[in-house]
């Protein structure tokens, strides 16, 4: 009954399925946008938060909405559900936006339990597999938000979960293969699949949490997973490649189990998520800070105190000629909490907003680091990451707001206080530059030790220079970007200690600084605090210009859409040549207030650059020098460079063309006018001289009157002359003006 469209799936291909839906009215638009989070057809924000709206009513609706269409067609319902299953599927290989697939997951299934009535006989038995096979679904997007996550009992769990769900769909499908036999067929042949797949994925997560606590051998597992990859009860291709992925893992945790393996025994790590004020200085900033923020709601919590000073050391106390120098203010705000999805603490994490007055601003999260071995490390360096999965955050002690990413409640902070400043009098106009994908790691290692194979010892071998730790397992953590997915167990394990992705310097006593695109390492075992924190405080300032360089780029923009607006009005005043000289000079003095505004947006950015670049800035040579091998670690003179490209793009190809073209228009158009002026100047030269001529004319005729007439005769022929000439006159007059204007 359903052969061929089986048979499409079987190839893949969703669109038949689309079709024959389409083809009964069933809305397979909505439907197939319901698990997509940037989906036009759902709210994609909650009004003041940065989460995605909840879509599991909205799902319900639709699925009811639907429901009597497909009921009226053999299978449809199954057909349909089917549809939505497989929808979620495709977005799930797209996306780590989890929250709307659980949505639309979980309304469909509020849906036919509510409204299932409907479906009867044997669609109501396959109803119910592809449900179950739905709850299948939702689990497995549940166990890789927990690998994401860092909680490997909650992904062993939702492994088991998901493989029970298929079995239990397999289960179900069979009982209508005589009705349906094609669709009982996929469906128990994809159930199975699922099964097998969730069932040496959970094993292969207990094999690994096993080795790590012990040191256990992963033999077994890695057998099993090629056994699985390679004996044909699977070939669905994604997952015989995740199978692969994860033994390659295995492979190299098993090869790495009698080496030494780092454990960072004490350290800190440092979440910064960078953003710019616009519409405002940094001097306003600071000024409105210091002057009411400690009644400012941000994220819905007020801070619990305000600091005019960010407490830096002496070092960056510089000797720059214009008195500048780094400092500013900071808000600290009650600490953060971020717990499981199904509860449990994960981590705790005090939270500052650091203002500047270079304008180099940032959300500050920290955490200390203590005894941690890779696995460990390699969680709390994903949490920093906008595609870290769903977890809770919240503030302590404020319930009822929580956000799924740190990186969520860092932008939701740093727009809260853009509002903030915007309802502060010097500082209206502000705005807020800020991104989820605009963040940066600092990592201190503090203290370290290794270990004879992954497991707790109490067998340790210190630590003390940073090359000895750069040798050892787990290492390749703090050389590598935090990456933006995850595709295996244990990942980490296979990142190369030599790459191209960072770069290093080293100092007086051989500590290290590593520099990603993300992350900054600061490797000192054995090096005092205090001197500790003065790199510490020079690895964030390199670290937290990201947000300066966003804010110069979007005010650019804004130059170049201004620019733009004004070169559209200057064509089309160019093609309408009736437009005055005074039109032409307004725009004219409008180009020029936005050179003067581009000059003065340059100034301000070479300025601030060049203090950034100086050694002056800090009272240390060493440390300035530390600080420009830092920059030049993280590109800051080819963003330089680019940013001097784009503003030099404006004003000479963009602007000073602008401004040529008007100059040429506005030339042109004051030489249309003053020959219009002089046309107007010959044309009452040239009445006056007809008047002459008229006049002259008159003449003759008193010259003919004195000639031949007398007395009475004379004077009425006097008359009759004077009459005349005035006469001619006006016509002549009427003739030449009218000439005269059209040449003008």
């Amino acid at each position: 009954m359903h052969r061929d469209l089986v048979g499409a799936l079987d190839e893949g291909e969703l669109q038949p399925l689309r079709d024959w839906l389409s083809s009964r009215q069933v809305d397979t638009g909505t439907l197939h946008e319901l698990p997509q989070w940037d989906s036009s057809r759902f709210p994609e924000l909650l009004p003041s938060s940065r989460r995605l709206a909840d879509r599991t009513a909205s799902a319900n609706a639709e699925i009811l909405a639907q429901l009597p269409k497909a009921a009226a067609a053999p299978g449809g319902v199954p057909l349909l559900l089917l549809f939505v299953f497989l929808s979620v599927e495709e977005e799930w290989e797209r996306s780590y936006h989890y929250q709307p697939m659980w949505n639309t997951l979980q309304g469909v299934q509020d849906c036919l339990r509510d409204h299932g009535a409907v479906v009867r006989g044997e669609d109501a038995v396959l109803t119910r597999a592809v449900l179950a096979l739905m709850e299948s679904l939702s689990a497995q997007i549940s166990a890789e938000n927990a690998m994401t996550t860092g909680q490997s009992a909650a992904h062993e769990a939702a492994l088991g979960t998901a493989a029970a769900k298929a079995r239990e769909a397999a289960g179900i499908a069979r009982t209508a293969s005589a009705v349906y036999p094609e669709l009982s067929t996929y469906l128990v042949g994809r159930a199975e699949e699922c099964e097998a797949y969730n069932t040496v994925a959970g094993e292969a997560v207990c094999a690994v949490r096993d080795f790590l606590a012990t040191g256990a051998s992963l033999d077994r597992a890695i057998a099993d997973l090629e056994a699985a990859e390679v004996g044909g009860e699977i070939t669905e291709p994604v997952y015989v490649s995740e199978l692969r992925a994860h033994r390659f893992s295995l492979m190299a945790l098993n090869d790495a189990r009698h080496d030494p393996w780092l454990r960072t025994d004490q350290g800190k790590i440092v979440y910064l998520y960078p953003f710019a004020t616009r519409g405002a200085t940094p001097q306003q900033v600071l000024d409105s800070v210091g002057a009411g923020a400690e009644e400012w709601f941000l994220g819905d919590v007020k801070p619990l105190s305000v600091s005019g000073s960010l407490k830096l050391d002496d070092v960056w106390d510089g000797s720059d000629a214009f008195k500048r120098h780094y400092d500013g203010s900071f808000l600290t705000l009650p600490q953060v909490v971020v717990a499981g999805v199904g509860g449990g603490e994960l981590a705790r994490l005090d939270a500052e907003i650091r203002f500047s007055k270079l304008g180099n601003h940032y959300v500050r999260f920290t955490t200390d680091i203590t005894g941690v071995g890779p696995d460990e490390l390699y969680a709390m360096m994903l949490r920093a990451a906008p595609e870290h999965g769903n977890v809770r955050v919240v503030f302590d002690g404020a319930p009822g707001r929580e956000w799924p990413r740190l990186a969520d409640l860092a932008v939701q902070l740093a727009e809260d206080t853009g509002r903030r400043l915007a309802e502060t009098a010097d500082t209206s106009e502000a705005d807020v530059v800020a991104r989820q994908g605009m963040f940066q790691l600092v990592v201190n290692v503090d203290a370290a030790s290794t270990t004879p194979g992954p497991a707790r010892s109490l067998v340790r071998r210190e630590v003390r220079s940073a090359g000895d730790l750069l040798g050892a397992v787990g290492a390749q953590l703090l050389t590598n970007p935090v990456t933006f997915l995850i595709g295996a167990l244990a990942e980490w394990i296979r990142y190369g200690t030599d790459n191209q992705l960072s770069s290093t310097t080293t100092g007086l006593i051989g500590e290290r600084t590593v520099r990603t695109s993300n992350t900054t390492v600061i490797v000192a075992p054995g090096v005092a605090a205090f001197t500790q924190g003065t790199r510490a405080s020079v690895a964030e300032f390199a670290a937290s210009l990201d947000g300066l360089f966003a804010g110069w780029s979007v005010e650019l923009a804004d130059h170049y859409r201004r620019v733009d607006a004004i070169q559209e009005d200057v064509e089309a005043a160019e093609s309408d040549h009736g437009v005055s000289a005074q039109a032409l000079g307004t725009l004219e003095r409008t180009l020029d207030s936005e050179k003067i505004r581009l000059n003065e947006f340059a100034t301000g950015v070479r300025s601030t650059v060049a203090l950034i670049r100086s050694p002056s800035l800090m009272a240390s040579p060493v440390v300035a020098d530390s600080l420009r091998l830092l920059l030049e670690c993280c590109g800051f003179e080819g963003r330089v460079a680019e940013l001097n490209a784009m503003i030099e793009e404006v004003t000479q190809e963009q602007l000073g063309v602008t401004i040529e073209k008007l100059a040429r228009q506005r030339e042109e158009q004051e030489a249309r006018e003053e020959e219009r002026r002089e046309s107007v100047q010959r044309a009452k030269l040239e009445v006056f001289l007809a008047v002459i001529a008229a006049a002259g004319v008159s003449g003759i005729i008193q010259v003919l009157q004195a000639g031949f007439f007398g007395s009475d005769a004379a004077a009425v022929w006097a008359v009759g002359g004077v009459v005349g000439v005035v006469s001619l006159a006006l016509v002549l007059g009427l003739v030449v003006w009218p000439r005269t204007q059209r040449n003008s």
